[in-house]
């Protein structure tokens, strides 16, 4: 397994894992990402850090921190995680995520690191919490689950690096 920042060579592979995600229903920002024109764009923006696991040129994760161009604000990401379905539950976003912090601390002077998780999420907690980010807020009744009849809070943690 591989892991490095996202290249041009890329895009396609990871256009088709986000069309998956949307077929999913997963929600998730990745699946908002409207062509593989405007994922293109990511490749040279120094505002969306993202990066791929891949083996045998399949792209197994994708991990992508956003942050803001602005002098006080470049130094935190907002992070955002997705991996394809037959790599899931094998830590692979973790490790992912692992190597992109090192990396975006090294390179990109990032300090600081956030993630939203749905309360409902239960996959996505553990792993958050195995990556030791720390419980930074909630945003109560974030949206409600029309399957579960329940609210769904939005989980905000953080990680300094």
């Amino acid at each position: 397994m591989e892991f490095r920042e996202m290249k041009h060579t890329d895009i396609h592979k990871i256009w088709s894992l986000f069309k998956f995600l949307k077929s999913e229903g997963i929600e998730i920002s990745f699946a908002d990402v409207p062509s593989e024109e405007v994922l293109a764009t990511w490749v040279s923006s120094d505002c969306l850090l993202t990066y791929v696991a891949v083996q045998e040129s399949e792209i197994c994760c994708v991990v992508r921190g956003k942050r803001e161009d602005s002098p006080e604000k470049r130094h935190a990401v907002f992070l955002t995680a997705a991996t394809a379905p037959i790599f899931r539950g094998q830590g692979l976003a973790a490790s992912l995520t692992d190597f992109a912090l090192r990396d975006m601390a090294e390179k990109h002077q990032v300090k600081i690191a956030h993630i939203y998780v749905y309360s409902d999420n239960l996959s996505s907690l553990k792993a958050v919490a195995k990556m030791g980010f720390e419980p930074a807020g909630t945003v109560k009744w974030h949206h409600y689950d029309f399957k579960t009849h329940e609210f769904v809070d939005d989980l905000i943690f953080h990680k300094y690096l």
